[in-house]
């Protein structure tokens, strides 16, 4: 519990808006070794995305073709994010920015979420696409990070929905383990 923090939507609403997003948060890091549990959990996620991805690149041959030179990686900070009954992240986003965080918003080429938990009328609905993808339990979903993908939480007023949340980013994650350390 004292991992959890209230969850956070950068660049979102305004001064007396409402929140973009109500959920409660864990920020994973996939190279922290304080906690061996959240540890191990950490890098059977990173596991399952990686090879996630590797069946994304392999479905899709023109993006090798057209950037052969292009490395992706799996950033190693993500989040946990449960959503407690009518709680989620309702406010059409994308997940491509150019804030100054940590997790290098604007190397972000894809994102990802895993779906923790199966839950009628709830998952991710996105725009353009005019698509819902329902939440079911371990379901991971690629797309692109940027404006194509437009997207928001769908929120369910009667269950709870748990899901893991991050992005892939252009680049290594040596290089990013240098950037992130000053090395």
């Amino acid at each position: 519990e004292d991992l959890q923090r209230p969850g956070v939507a950068f660049g979102s609403g305004g001064a007396g808006a409402p929140p973009a997003k109500v959920s409660t948060d864990i920020s994973m890091v996939a190279f922290s070794h304080t906690d061996p549990e959240a540890q191990a959990m950490a890098d059977v996620i990173m596991r399952g995305v990686t090879a996630g991805l590797d069946r994304y690149l392999q479905q899709r041959p023109k993006f090798r073709e057209v950037c052969p030179d292009q490395t992706l990686f799996v950033m190693p900070i993500f989040n946990l994010q449960r959503y407690a009954p009518g709680e989620g992240f309702s406010q059409w986003h994308c997940d491509w920015t150019i804030s100054d965080e940590a997790t290098e918003p604007a190397h972000r080429v894809l994102a990802w979420i895993l779906y923790c938990d199966t839950v009628p009328q709830a998952g991710t609905e996105f725009y353009w696409q005019e698509h819902h993808e329902p939440a079911e339990r371990g379901k991971l979903v690629i797309f692109p990070a940027g404006t194509s993908h437009i997207h928001r939480g769908r929120v369910n007023n009667e269950q709870s929905k748990t899901i893991a949340t991050g992005w892939i980013n252009a680049g290594s994650r040596e290089g990013f383990m240098a950037r992130l350390t000053g090395g």
